[in-house]
Order: C-alpha cells, then structure tokens, then sequence
C-alpha cells in the first residue's frame, strides 16, 4: 500500500518545475520533503493530488495509474492534503469547515438528506461525533463557533489538518503545517502526525522545521531545482554536505 511517483517531470512552458522525481510514500510512514524556495515540493504535492499534470512519469496510488483521475477522484483512493496558504471561506466557523472534510465520503443522497430519513440522521450524528474528537484533539473544541476570519494563522493551519483528516484518509499531505505555529502548537501538530502514522496513514510532509523533521520523519527527499539532490534518514541527510550547503548555508556547519 503505496502512494508512488516514478520519474515525475512537470513543465510549466519552458520552465521544469520537477525533472525525474521519484519516491515512495508508505501507509503507516512519515515522509519529508525539503529543499529551498522554488525547489519543487508543492509541485510534487501538486503532481500527486492531480492539481497539475506531469508532462512525463507516473503517479500510482496502491498499485493503481492515477494520471488521468482528477483531484476529486484522487481523494476517493484515499488522498487528502492541506495547503501552504490555507483556503476557507472566512464567514464560515471552524466546526463548519472541519464537517467539509466530510464530504469525500457521504454516502447518503440528497434526497435522503433533505427528507432528514433515519440513513441520513445516522450519517451526520457518526459526523459530528468524528468532527467532536478532531477538534479535541488539535485543542480547537473552544474555537468551535468562531468564524475562521477572527483565527490567528496557526490555529487556522491547525483548522486545515483537522479538515484534512476528517474523511479517515489513507495518505495526508501537509503542505508547511508548521508554519505560523507557537511553540506548543507545533508540540500538538507533532503528536496528531505521529499518531496518524501509527493508525497506519502515510504522511507526506513537506516542512522547512528541519529540527522537526529530524522528529517526525523516517526518510527524507531533498529537492534542488526540481530535481532530486539526496534521500535518506534525517540524521543521515542532515550530515551530507550537499544538503548543508544548499540548505543550511554556511551557519549549518
């Protein structure tokens, strides 16, 4: 049970966004991806979740040729992720945008939501129960009515992994979760990835906390110019003096 990119290139006129990029994401793994601005790693994200479309390679999700599945498709097979600029709508509340999350795996129709039939009452109660322990668990139960306009960023951040996790995903891609973060915030974030891993969900992390990558993360990919640099285990690449160069600069040694 994989997500697999193999020999990923995506153009964007004559720029190359990603060239020849491959990896692979197990369920029940923390994979990170780094690198410096302009590398490549919303584009790989991108790549995966069908936001672009490689002009070369392959991307499989358990065993299956995903290139042609649009995004809503791609979430189906079990795909969720967050984005580096969160996007909500700021009228609505936080409970409001974490039952979003929901909406993959709905399986009751319209009609038998409108007529409020007993399937239909029994889906949304087993929703908001699921929706009750999202928000306890990322401390965000206080913040339940507040609209998302009166957030701080890293509350909202936190507001976009809950949404993220809601439809019980098979792989999560975090897109700079960190960022914004208080120092506890990031503690919490930590613990929530961790465990979705050990639940056995597949974590694609692309972070610029390195510290908490070295935390988290089992393997790591370094991107450079679209292209990949080294991979390794985080203690491993943090030693490698391709990485320290371009990533850490001088101060990293």
């Amino acid at each position: 049970m994989t997500i697999q990119a193999k020999n990923v290139t995506v153009q964007f006129g004559g720029v190359t966004a990603l060239k020849d990029v491959s990896t692979t994401l197990e369920r029940g793994k923390i994979l990170a991806v780094i690198g410096p601005n302009g590398s490549g790693k919303s584009t790989l994200f991108n790549a995966i979740t069908g936001m672009v479309k490689p002009t070369g390679g392959t991307i499989l999700v358990d065993d299956e040729v995903v290139d042609s599945l649009p995004p809503f498709q791609r979430i189906g097979r079990g795909l969720a992720r967050t984005f580096q600029t969160p996007r909500f709508d700021p009228k609505v509340t936080v409970e409001e945008a974490v039952m979003c999350g929901f909406y993959p795996v709905k399986q009751v129709g319209f009609i038998a939501a409108m007529l409020r039939l007993p399937s239909a009452t029994r889906e949304e109660a087993g929703f908001r129960k699921r929706c009750d322990e999202i928000l306890n668990d990322l401390q965000l139960a206080d913040y339940r009515d507040l609209p998302m306009s009166e957030l701080p960023m890293g509350r909202v951040r936190l507001v976009e992994v809950a949404r993220a996790m809601a439809n019980d995903p098979k792989y999560i891609l975090l897109d700079e979760p960190a960022a914004g973060l208080a120092r506890d915030e990031q503690r919490m974030l930590s613990y929530e990835v961790r465990r979705l891993a050990e639940r056995g969900v597949g974590v694609l992390l692309v972070e610029h906390n390195f510290n908490l990558i070295r935390e988290l993360a089992e393997d790591v990919v370094v991107l450079k110019e679209g292209a990949m640099l080294i991979q390794g285990a985080p203690d491993v690449i943090a030693r490698d003096k391709a990485f320290i160069d371009i990533y850490l600069g001088s101060t990293g040694r």
